[in-house]
C-alpha cells in the first residue's frame, strides 16, 4: 500500500510517495506566486519517475495550513479531485505540528541533554514559525526533552507579530529551537533579540519536507479526516471576509 503525502501551505510545495516506512520519492518546488499552475506535472512526474500507480494508493497525508489561503486550499482540492470516489484513507496535517515535529526528529537525545537546562527549565521548547509575510507570523510553541518520544504543545496556535512574538520569547529563559521559513527570513532579528538561546537548524532542514508527515504517520500523531471533513485551518480571517465587515 502506497501513501502519498502534500503540502502546498507554504512557496515551498511539496510531495512525496512512501511505500511501508520507504520512501520512494519526494520532490520539493518553490514559487514565488501561485502552486496551481505546477503541482499536477509534479504529481504526475512523481508517479512516473516511481513507477506508481495512483490506484495503489491507500493513505493520503495532506497538510490544512496554516499559510497562504490561496496555497492551503490547492493541496485540499488537488488530493480531492484526486481521490474522491476512491477508497483511500485521509489524514490531516497540521503545518505548525510537522514543522515542530521535523525539529524534534531531526535533534537527537545528545543535542537534547546538551542544550537542556536543569529544574524547570530542562525541557527544550520548540518554536514553528511561518512567515505570512509583513513580519505577520503563524506559530505555536511546544517542549521536547530527551526522555520523550512526543512532543507536549504549550500555548495555542496564533498569528502574531513578530517584534511582539521577540518580545515574549525575549521572557523566557531558556534556549528555543527555532524552525519554519520565518526563521530563515527573520534570523538576524531573531538571533539578535534571543542572542544565544536561538537554536537554528541548517537552512534544508528549516522548511517543511512531507517526509515528516510520514514519520508522524507512522508514530499515529496524525489525524484520521475523510474526504468530505477536510477544510483549511487559516488561523485568520481572509482578506475578503475581512472587507465583509
Amino acid at each position: 500500500m502506497l501513501t502519498f503525502a502534500i503540502t502546498t501551505t507554504t512557496k515551498l510545495a511539496g510531495i512525496s510517495l512512501h511505500k511501508d516506512n520507504k520512501i520512494l520519492g519526494e520532490i520539493k518546488i518553490e514559487v514565488s506566486r501561485t502552486h496551481s499552475t505546477t503541482i499536477l506535472d509534479q504529481i504526475e512526474g512523481l508517479f512516473a519517475w516511481t513507477g506508481e500507480k495512483l490506484d495503489n494508493v491507500g493513505n493520503v497525508l495532506v497538510s490544512i495550513g496554516p499559510g497562504s489561503f490561496t496555497g492551503v486550499r490547492i493541496a485540499i482540492s488537488v488530493v480531492k479531485g484526486m481521490f474522491y470516489g476512491r477508497n483511500v484513507n485521509f489524514y490531516q496535517v497540521n503545518e505548525l505540528d510537522a514543522l515542530a515535529y521535523q525539529a524534534f526528529y531531526s535533534l537527537d537525545s545528545n543535542f537534547l541533554s546538551q542544550n537542556s537546562g536543569s529544574d524547570e527549565n530542562s525541557k527544550i521548547e520548540i518554536y514553528s514559525m511561518i512567515d505570512s509575510g509583513k513580519e505577520k507570523i503563524y506559530c505555536a510553541a511546544y517542549e521536547a526533552e530527551a526522555s520523550e518520544e512526543k512532543l507536549r504543545q504549550v500555548g495555542d496556535y496564533e498569528v502574531i507579530k513578530l517584534e511582539k512574538l521577540l518580545e515574549k520569547l525575549d521572557n523566557k529563559n531558556k534556549k528555543i529551537v527555532i524552525i519554519g521559513d520565518a526563521g530563515i527570513n527573520y534570523k538576524e532579528k531573531i538571533a539578535g533579540t534571543l542572542k544565544n538561546r536561538a537554536l537554528f537548524l541548517a537552512d534544508d532542514r528549516m522548511k517543511i519536507s512531507t517526509a515528516t508527515f510520514m514519520q508522524m504517520f507512522l508514530n499515529n500523531i496524525l489525524e484520521k479526516s475523510d474526504i468530505f471533513q477536510l477544510k483549511p485551518d487559516y488561523l485568520e480571517k481572509s482578506q475578503a471576509e475581512r472587507d465583509k465587515k
